[in-house]
Order: C-alpha cells, then structure tokens, then sequence
C-alpha cells in the first residue's frame, strides 16, 4: 500500500476560498501519480455519453487543450483534429475547458470519470456562477476565479487541493447518494476499513490560442491506513474544525459517525 500522497488537511478545515498557488510548468501533469487508473479509466472513456460533452463551436479551445494535455504528458498529438477524449487517454486527470461567453467563462467541453458529487450535464454549459453556487460564498468565489481566469497569463499554472472522507474507494461519484447510503449502512466497526481520503489535485492554465482556460482535476483515493501517523491529528482536527454550513455543503454528516470512530481509535 503507497502512502497517501497529499495531505491538505495540514493546512485546516476546508474554507472554501480561491487558494491558487503557482507551480513550475514542469510540474503541471507529471509525473502522473495516478497513472495506474488509466485502464480502469477507459471504461468511461469508451462510453462517451457517460463523461464527455462538447460544444461545437468551441473546437478551438478544445482541440487545444488536448494538444497542451497530449504535449505535457510526453505523446505527441497527432497531425489531425483532437478531442479530449484523445488527451483523457493519456492522462488521469479530468480536463474541463471553460470560454468565455459574453461577460461569463462557461464550461464549453469536458471530461469527467472521477467526479465528485457532480455530473457532467451538470456541468456542461455551466458558467462560473452556477458551477460555485452550493459551495459556501459561492458568489463571491466564482467573481473572484472569474478574474483569476481574465488575467492569467500563458505558461502560468495554478494549483490548488479539496479533500474529503469516503466510504469506500469509488471513483466515478456523480451522484453522493450511493455513498451516503453506504456510510448509513455501516457499523462502528466498518469505520477503518471502509473510509478512504479522497482528494482533488485542481491545476488552470490560460489556452493561448483561443483565450480559452483549462482546468485539470487529478483525483487520489487511498485506504485512511495510508495516512501517514503522524499526519492523524491535523486530519482529525481539520474534520472536526470545518464551518457548519461547510459541514452541510460536504455532506459529512452521514460520514461523521464513522470518522468520530476512526479518530477515536486513533486516539486523536
């Protein structure tokens, strides 16, 4: 079993704020950590109407960001017109690619096989506003990404982490409600073994050519054994120091009786 390998919950609870952070552009999709979840990813990959959309006239920026995608993870794109669904093959991260429309940047293609409580027809479309509109001050969140998104610069990457608990080790998660079923059915018992850190590795990068953004979504799973010992406590403090309308948006009430244990047998 590797060792888990982030851990944003050092940096306390989630607090639901922009939190970009520049990386060097070598860093940006390699090494790609979850490499080993590319066979299991083209099962969604093959049945495109479970995780791609696009919209036609945004070829462009599309065709782009798969060449970008295709460049960075060492294949060369081909001579021809590329979709994501080329790029997703490569890598394991979800790519979404946002154009601004009028006065808002909207979801304009994607790519999703590791979502998390979210589908892509949800997302597809979306502008800014409604894609941050359950997330707590999403309004203000989503005008503060919007100029973010105005002036990043080319060969500029931003990174940034969301994490949560899971029971169990599930990937494609449009929809929360088999997970929650899942924690309500478990016992005190259950609680080492089935919850898992799932976390969100999130990157931006401005597409230079069409003015379009990419954002990557490279998601991580690991068993809570994973977790190194001594990073137990700051895990621990970080659930229990998450606002409560936080609490509600993270659906964690159904999961809070099973990390309440897990912590316990920690001793933390």
């Amino acid at each position: 079993m590797r060792a888990a390998p982030y851990a944003p919950y050092r940096s306390g609870p989630p607090r639901f704020q922009v939190a970009l952070a520049p990386i060097a552009l070598d860093d940006w999709l390699q090494p790609d950590i979850e490499a080993a979840t590319l066979d299991a990813r083209r099962h969604w990959l093959n049945r495109p109407e479970t995780c791609y959309r696009r919209d036609a006239n945004a070829a462009q920026s599309e065709t782009e960001a798969a060449r970008l995608v295709m460049g960075a993870s060492g294949s060369p794109p081909p001579d021809r017109k590329l979709c994501l669904i080329d790029a997703a093959r490569q890598v394991s991260d979800d790519l979404v690619v946002l154009d601004r429309v009028g006065e808002v940047w909207t979801v304009t293609s994607l790519i999703l096989t590791s979502p998390t409580f979210f589908s892509v027809d949800q997302a597809f479309g979306a502008g800014l506003g409604v894609l941050h509109g359950p997330v707590p001050g999403g309004d203000k969140l989503s005008h503060r990404i919007a100029r973010i998104f105005d002036h990043l610069q080319p060969d500029t990457v931003l990174e940034r982490f969301n994490w949560t608990l899971q029971p169990g080790a599930d990937r494609f998660t449009p929809d929360s409600a088999p997970l929650i079923e899942r924690a309500k059915c478990a016992g005190p018992a259950d609680a080492a073994r089935l919850l898992h850190l799932r976390v969100e590795r999130q990157t931006i990068r401005r597409l230079p050519g069409s003015g379009g953004v990419l954002f990557t979504i490279r998601v991580s799973i690991d068993p809570v054994a994973a977790i190194a010992s001594s990073d137990r406590a700051a895990l621990a403090s970080a659930w229990r120091g998450i606002s409560e309308q936080g609490h509600r948006y993270k659906r964690w009430d159904a999961i809070d009786p099973l990390a309440k244990t897990l912590f316990a047998e920690w001793g933390v």
